[in-house]
């Protein structure tokens, strides 16, 4: 495969960059303020203010962070500052016993069991979708992405909690869209004001974007409740709602289980939309890896829906996806705070200092990877992982706060790839921008507009 296909995304910045155009382009666009180096160093160290920054992207100071000494390294306050205003106390704000407990009560609902239950929904949404596809006009365009985060959103819904609505799945997609346009870093946050200092403008934007969502979640908790005697659905809401600690007894608050209820909804979807969003654009750029990935299908599938079993069957289908979050995660960078003092790789941690390590920037490091910009999906078989230091790849993050529904987004991901590539490809329409805009996830700033065409 040739590297001559350019692909979407900014060139590293060269040299110094004031800090006025630092947080103008960390506020449209946070993936753009990587300089050169950071894709030659395998450790960067630079200041904000008095805050000291450290750039980590060797796969042994990612694994002393994220798993080895993980308990001295909590999330940053700007990491709060963006998501607490929405998500509240969630999985993914949460810390401590806190956030143990709270894990605990949601991992039966990822476990390969409960994922395997799952599968009937995943396809029979994607059998939907495709039935959609089917019945456009030739030459019709279509936003893939949005495609995409809408099956992602029914599919949540279903599995997570019960629900199958086109209402409930559209109020949380605008929610989101308005929560990832609005809330963004200011200056205060950089500068690091204390927690007490109010918070107006960013509470006022959560509630703009959310209210909608947060009285459906209201909705839905107490018509469960109501439900609940007569025979509960045995989902994430329903566990959600019955645990008890086994300590104190005691169960999660109201204000608890909307938190988690908000994050699996605004969470739970994203990975795998924005994954396969990308993987339509790459699979459009790349004729070569589509046939292959076509080939497949064909063979195993034959035409038929896949199950289960078929997700083994397919491991290119699954190498293109794990390429794609290689070249576009959408978790594209991590912030952790230092508690205490450390050492990474030689450099000294000191208390209260910033570690970065930016999945963008370390899935396309010049020291880890050959040719980082190529897309080939191939450097995922089982003989070229097993060459590459584990902490290379990181498209869920690792360590003990390693995404709990990792195993649920790849099966979907699989799954619906493997239903909507077997019948149709997609040819991206001329001229239309693609820019991978690094927000809270990685989206495509303006979407991803292709032509269906049937195969």
């Amino acid at each position: 495969m040739s590297e001559s296909i350019a692909l979407a995304g900014p060139v590293p910045r060269q040299g110094p960059q004031s800090f006025l155009a630092f947080l103008r382009t960390l506020r449209d666009n946070s993936i753009a303020t990587f300089g050169e180096v950071a894709f030659e160093e395998p450790f960067f160290e630079t200041r904000t203010f008095w805050r000291r920054v450290l750039l980590v992207h060797d796969p042994a100071g990612i694994k002393h962070v994220l798993l080895d000494n993980a308990e001295n390294y909590g999330r940053t306050e700007l990491t709060r500052r963006l998501l607490e205003p929405g998500l509240g106390h969630g999985l993914l704000t949460s810390e401590g016993e806190t956030w143990r407990r709270h894990r605990r009560i949601m991992a039966p609902s990822f476990h390969h069991r409960a994922i395997q239950s799952y599968v009937p929904v995943m396809t029979e949404v994607a059998e939907g979708l495709a039935g959609e596809w089917g019945s456009l006009a030739p030459g019709a365009e279509i936003d893939v992405a949005r495609a995409m985060m809408h099956a992602t959103l029914h599919i949540i819904s279903k599995t997570m909690f019960s629900q199958d609505s086109d209402d409930i799945v559209d109020v949380v997609e605008r929610g989101v869209e308005q929560y990832q346009a609005k809330i963004r870093p200011t200056f205060f946050d950089m500068i690091g004001l204390p927690r007490w200092f109010p918070r107006f403008a960013a509470k006022r934007v959560a509630d703009a974007a959310l209210g909608e969502f947060d009285r459906s979640i209201d909705r839905l908790l107490s018509a469960r409740r109501e439900g609940m005697d007569a025979g509960a659905n045995p989902d994430l809401l329903t566990r959600l709602m019955s645990a008890r600690d086994e300590e104190t007894g005691g169960g999660m608050s109201a204000g608890e289980i909307r938190d988690q209820v908000v994050t699996i909804f605004m969470a739970g979807h994203e990975t795998t939309a924005l994954a396969l969003s990308w993987v339509w654009y790459l699979l459009a750029l790349h004729p070569e890896a589509e046939a292959k990935l076509h080939a497949e299908l064909d063979t195993v599938l034959g035409g038929r829906t896949p199950h289960f079993e078929d997700i083994a069957k397919l491991p290119y289908t699954r190498m293109v996806i794990d390429e794609a979050m290689r070249l576009y995660p959408p978790a594209h960078t991590l912030s952790r705070a230092a508690l205490g003092a450390d050492e990474i790789g030689g450099h000294k941690v000191h208390k209260g200092s910033t570690v970065i390590i930016a999945p963008w920037v370390l899935h396309r490091h010049r020291l880890l990877w050959d040719a980082p910009l190529r897309f080939d999906p191939e450097r995922f078989t089982p003989e070229r992982v097993a060459e590459r230091p584990r902490y290379a790849y990181l498209p869920f993050g690792a360590g003990p706060r390693i995404c709990i529904g990792a195993a649920f987004a790849v099966t979907e991901a699989v799954l619906l790839l493997a239903t909507l590539a077997s019948r149709f490809r997609l040819r991206l329409v001329p001229g239309h921008p693609i820019e991978p805009q690094a927000l809270i996830t990685l989206r495509p700033r303006y979407g991803i507009k292709v032509v269906v065409e049937r195969r």
